[in-house]
């Protein structure tokens, strides 16, 4: 495995560094696999639809390209190690969101079947979910809807362990 760093200027200039890196991975074996860690799912798909034209004059088309995210990547590196348990992906945790909220949505029974309720919750859920017990409590006792909030989190959290 290789690594390599190159610096050039934004656009299509990096791009074309780009084809040249993956040219020269693949110059033996045109099905070596090739991993590319873009910042963010747009550049990625830039990325792809550029390579895809190909990266050798005459050949359109490229195979055995992965193109991820950092954050994505890890996902997948962390699932093998943790089989058969699912990563909490932000699918995972809004399809346990939805589950708790299906179950007993408590002061969100008006709201519990729209979207955007699933995006506050897991929202709320990633900033819930690194802070102790103690302070989820204190967090509870402040009104009945943060009472609401936290007993759904620990429910979901519950949930999203076990898969």
């Amino acid at each position: 495995m290789t690594v390599e760093s190159v610096t050039t200027s934004y656009g299509h200039p990096a791009l074309d560094a780009l084809r040249r890196l993956v040219a020269a991975e693949k110059i033996d074996d045109p099905l070596a696999p090739v991993t590319v860690l873009v910042p963010n799912n747009i550049a990625g798909l830039s990325v792809r639809r550029h390579l895809a034209r190909g990266v050798t004059a005459g050949r359109p088309g490229i195979a055995g390209i992965f193109i991820s995210t950092l954050q994505r990547l890890a996902e997948q590196l962390a699932a093998a190690s943790q089989h058969p348990r699912t990563p909490a992906t932000a699918t995972v945790v809004a399809a346990a969101w939805r589950s708790v909220l299906d179950d007993a949505p408590g002061v969100f029974a008006a709201v519990a079947d729209h979207p955007a309720t699933i995006r506050a919750l897991t929202a709320a859920h990633r900033d819930l979910r690194d802070i102790s017990d103690p302070a989820l409590d204190a967090i509870g006792a402040t009104s009945r809807l943060h009472a609401s909030l936290i007993d759904l989190h620990r429910t979901a959290t519950t949930r999203i362990a076990r898969s």
